[in-house]
C-alpha cells in the first residue's frame, strides 16, 4: 500500500504525525507543507495526477480549504482515499468539516486533541500500528504542548520537544524521536539538554528588547474592539513571548500579535480570556481561541502594518 501524507511541518504536532506514519507505512511520502500552503499543494497533486499513484492519502494538522474541498469530494476516487485529521477551531466554524472525507474534532472525552493525538487513535484503531508505553509518552508530550495543557500538568518535557525541534529543524528532530522509541525510551540526552538550555539562555536575552518594541493596536471586529500589542520576533519564540508578558501586562492587551521576522505569518497568544481565532480569520487565518495565525500577506493585514507603522 503506497500512502502520501500532507502535515504541518512548522511545530512538533505536524511532526508527530509523520513520525507515526513512518512507522505504520513501509511504503510513504511526506510533503512536510506551511500553515497556508496546503490547499494549493494539495491542489498541485490533483491536477498533475500525480494522486493516483497513492492508495491512501492523509492530511494532518492542517485542512483543505473551498473550492478544492468541493472538488474532491465530488470526485469518488479522490474522496475515498483522502482522509483529513485536524483539530482546528476556526476550520469547524467555517464549515469545512462538512464532508465525509473530514475529520475535525478540538476536545474529547474532555481532552483537548491534537494532530498527532488525533492520528494516532485513527492509525491505531484501524490497525496500522500498536499502542505503547513510549509513543503513548511522546504523543501525549506532543498533545500537551500544542494545546497548552503542558502549562497545567507544569510538564517542562512537551516544551523541550518544541525546543528541540526548533533548534535543530524537522529532519533533525525527526531522528532525535526516532532515536528515542528504537530505545523504547523518551528521554533527553547530554547533547540534546545542551541545544534546550542554550535556547533558553538566549530567550532571555532577546525577550526583554522584543517586548520593549511592542506597538499597542485597537481592531474593531463585529462590534468588538481588540487590543493587540504587535512584536516583531523569530518564530521560534511565538510560545515564549506571550507568557513574559502575561506575567505584567503593563500595556493592557488582550492577545499578543507576534509578526515573525523569518517566516510569513502573523501568530497571535491570548494575555486575557479572549478567541484569537476571531482575530486570524479576520486577517484570512485560522487557530484557536487562545493561538491563532494569519499570512503576512493579507490585504487586511497589510494595511493594518502600513497605517500604524509596525
Amino acid at each position: 500500500m503506497k500512502v502520501l501524507l500532507f502535515t504541518h511541518k512548522q511545530d512538533i504536532d505536524g511532526m508527530g504525525c509523520a513520525i507515526l506514519a513512518r512507522i505504520a507505512f513501509e511504503d510513504l511520502e511526506i510533503v512536510p507543507c506551511k500553515t497556508f500552503e496546503i490547499t494549493a499543494k494539495v491542489l498541485e497533486y490533483i491536477e498533475s495526477k500525480q494522486i493516483e499513484d497513492f492508495d491512501l492519502v492523509y492530511v494532518t494538522d492542517l485542512c483543505i480549504k473551498e473550492p478544492v474541498l468541493s472538488l474532491i469530494n465530488k470526485d469518488n476516487s479522490l474522496s475515498n482515499k483522502i482522509k483529513v485529521i485536524d483539530h482546528h477551531k476556526s476550520e469547524i466554524d467555517e464549515g469545512n468539516n462538512k464532508y465525509d472525507f473530514v475529520s475535525i474534532i478540538v476536545e474529547e472525552n474532555g481532552i483537548k486533541q491534537s494532530g498527532t493525538s488525533l492520528f494516532y487513535n485513527y492509525l491505531a484503531n484501524n490497525h496500522y500500528l500498536e499502542k505503547t508505553d513510549y509513543l503513548n509518552t511522546l504523543v501525549e508530550w506532543t498533545r500537551q504542548y500544542d494545546v497548552w495543557d503542558f502549562k497545567k500538568y507544569n510538564n517542562q518535557n512537551a516544551r523541550y520537544l518544541h525546543i528541540l525541534f526548533e533548534e535543530l529543524g524537522y529532519e533533525r528532530y525527526i531522528e532525535i524521536m526516532e532515536k528515542y522509541i528504537s530505545k523504547r525510551k523518551i528521554e533527553f540526552e547530554k547533547n540534546e539538554l545542551d541545544v534546550i538550555d542554550k535556547f533558553l539562555e538566549q530567550l532571555n536575552k532577546d525577550v526583554d528588547k522584543i517586548i520593549s518594541k511592542i506597538k499597542v493596536v485597537e481592531i474593531n471586529i463585529n462590534k468588538t474592539i481588540y487590543r493587540i500589542g504587535y512584536v516583531r520576533t523569530p518564530y521560534k519564540y511565538r510560545n515564549d513571548i506571550n507568557e513574559f508578558v502575561k506575567s505584567n501586562n503593563t500595556f493592557d492587551i488582550d492577545t499578543v500579535g507576534m509578526i515573525m521576522t523569518d517566516i510569513d505569518t502573523v501568530s497571535y497568544r491570548n494575555i486575557k480570556d479572549i478567541d484569537a481565532s476571531i482575530i486570524a480569520v479576520y486577517f484570512g487565518g485560522k487557530g484557536h481561541k487562545n493561538a491563532a495565525s494569519n499570512p503576512q500577506n493579507n490585504d487586511k493585514f497589510r494595511k493594518l502594518l502600513l497605517e500604524n507603522d509596525l
